[in-house]
């Protein structure tokens, strides 16, 4: 009996032993795989960021303008335009504006610009214009069409221009119109700058004028004959 209870005493032991050891040998297995994890987990996110920074600055090196020479050329580089079709209109009928031959001369093909002359001192009409088409056929064709034609008690004039006798003069400038035109303009302008409030020196300067004038005007009049002299009321004292 003791020699059995001495085996089965033995035979535990040695499981103990056997079931500790390999405890010992899977314990750093388990903790050497979750560190490996983690650092693969750590490497997927350091090359997703790295990759978000690459895309980051893909899209502002895209956005930003490029100013070497070459972007330069590239991107003031001239179009090269065919030649345009023109036509000159005259008899223009009153309330025939540019807005009006727009509309009207669409009918024929693409319009790219219109241009009524008129006058610098009151803007109205001066009863001629020009009509720019793309194409040079399509403008001969109005120009045939349109000559002579009864529009508003007046017989359009209308002539095809061709492009080697085309300038810059017929669009130079801004449109006009009776509420915008060179004179109104200046008018305006000369009214702000006589209207704002003057400085110290401004007001002296154009008093020390004024006085110059009179005294120039006295001396005149001292010519003829005539003895007067002007004292102005509200000159400061000099």
């Amino acid at each position: 009996m003791k020699t059995k209870k001495e085996d089965a005493a033995s035979k535990e032991s040695v499981l103990r032993r056997v079931v500790k050891s390999k405890q010992k040998i899977l314990k750093p297995k388990a903790g050497a795989s979750l560190e490996k994890a983690v650092k693969n987990v750590k490497q997927v996110f350091k090359e997703k960021r790295a990759e978000a920074k690459a895309a980051k600055k893909k899209e502002a090196s895209l956005a930003k303008p490029k100013t070497g020479p070459e972007s330069k050329s590239k991107q003031f580089k001239a179009r090269k335009l065919g030649p345009r079709g023109l036509v000159y209109v005259g008899h223009i009928p009153h309330g025939f504006y540019e807005e009006q031959m727009n509309d009207y001369f669409k009918q024929f093909g693409n319009v790219t610009r219109v241009r009524i002359a008129r006058s610098k001192r009151t803007g109205s009409s001066r009863g001629y214009g020009y009509v720019e088409f793309l194409h040079p056929d399509v403008a001969r064709i109005a120009a045939d069409t349109m000559n002579n034609y009864l529009m508003c008690g007046r017989l359009l004039k209308a002539t095809y221009i061709p492009p080697e006798k085309q300038h810059f003069g017929f669009f130079a400038g801004v449109n006009w119109s009776k509420d915008k035109y060179p004179r109104l303009v200046k008018r305006k302008e000369v009214t702000l700058r006589r209207n704002r409030t003057q400085s110290a020196e401004d007001h002296e300067r154009y008093v020390k004028r004024s006085l110059r004038k009179l005294s120039t005007l006295e001396s005149k009049l001292k010519d003829k004959g005539i003895s007067m002299k002007f004292q102005p009321v509200d000159a400061p004292e000099t």
